[in-house]
């Protein structure tokens, strides 16, 4: 966002527009805010702050994308690519 201060410049517009300076966003206002729900989907697809899926153990050898995944090893989804 320090990058891009015009995105953080439209994102405050659409805030000031749809909601105001008397109260705070309310999860009611997510559709009315398109902009703002871009932003953060791409913050957090930049910079997640958690693990994006729970990982999980291959129990048998596979092979994935042309990718061989061995048994035991742990792999976590990429819950943004389903």
């Amino acid at each position: 966002m320090v990058r891009n201060p015009h995105v953080v410049k439209k994102a405050q517009e659409e805030l000031d527009r749809v909601i105001g300076h008397e109260r705070l966003p309310e999860y009611a206002d997510v559709e009315s805010l398109p902009y703002i729900t871009a932003v953060i989907r791409e913050v957090l697809r930049w910079s997640p702050a958690y693990p994006i899926g729970i990982p999980r153990r291959v129990i048998q050898d596979d092979m994935y994308k042309g990718y061989f995944i061995p048994a035991g090893a742990t792999v976590i989804e990429n819950i943004w690519c389903a």
